[in-house]
């Protein structure tokens, strides 16, 4: 699926993908420990959002996920090594479990690594987007067709067409402003187009035309 927005090869700017598994299946827990459990602290890990939120809320955290920062940051120092690695990009929610990356590269291999984190993706009544179980959005048909793809965009809140073109789609910026003018109901044309584009580059053109032009049919009732 990723091969639709990445070029993956052997070239120095291609794309490629590895599994984590390589590394971590060879590891014996108590081994682990010795060699990477030493370089966290219990403090520090509990005064990271991600774990102090959630006791804050009192709702209940394993303790896998709680060992998840080390396995990640154990990720970013291998990635480093084997990759040459020195950028590690995610979520703010994230932005803990990178910190670690960072600073055990730095106290492992006294090497230099860094982490850009952006907000995580809203829309403009606050909601995550496709974080739940019936509004998860995925890029491959298999999970979400491209007919429902195309629906998830026509069905853009008001307020998030501009927004959504510029981070979704890669219409010139002048195309977009004049699509963020319109008002009315002529907004669900800047909706569709939306909705088009974004298809077009997870499924392709045949499948954006597809879904645009299969009726919606209403939900019956009584």
């Amino acid at each position: 699926m990723f091969s639709k927005f990445l070029t993956f090869g052997d070239g120095p700017t291609d794309a490629i993908m590895v599994d984590n598994d390589v590394w971590l299946s060879k590891f014996g827990y108590v081994q682990f420990l010795r060699e990477y459990g030493v370089h966290f602290t219990v403090n520090r890990m509990l005064a990271f959002d991600s774990v102090k939120l959630r006791l804050e809320r009192e709702q209940p955290m394993t303790f896998l996920e709680f060992n998840y920062m080390l396995m990640q940051a154990v990720d970013f120092l291998e990635l480093n090594r084997a990759h040459g690695c020195v950028l590690q990009m995610g979520g703010s929610d994230q932005w803990g479990n990178i910190l670690n990356g960072v600073e055990l590269t730095r106290r492992v291999d006294q090497k230099s690594a860094f982490g850009l984190t952006t907000p995580l993706l809203a829309t403009a009544s606050g909601a995550k987007m496709g974080k739940t179980a019936a509004g998860a959005v995925w890029l491959n048909a298999e999970q979400l067709s491209p007919y429902d793809y195309w629906q998830f965009w026509r069905n853009t809140e008001d307020a998030d067409v501009g927004r959504f073109l510029k981070l979704f789609t890669d219409l010139p910026l002048d195309k977009i402003a004049e699509l963020e003018a319109l008002e009315g109901a002529q907004i669900n044309e800047a909706k569709k187009v939306l909705a088009d584009e974004a298809t077009r580059m997870a499924h392709g053109e045949e499948e954006a035309r597809k879904a645009r032009s299969t009726p919606t049919w209403p939900t019956p009732t009584g």
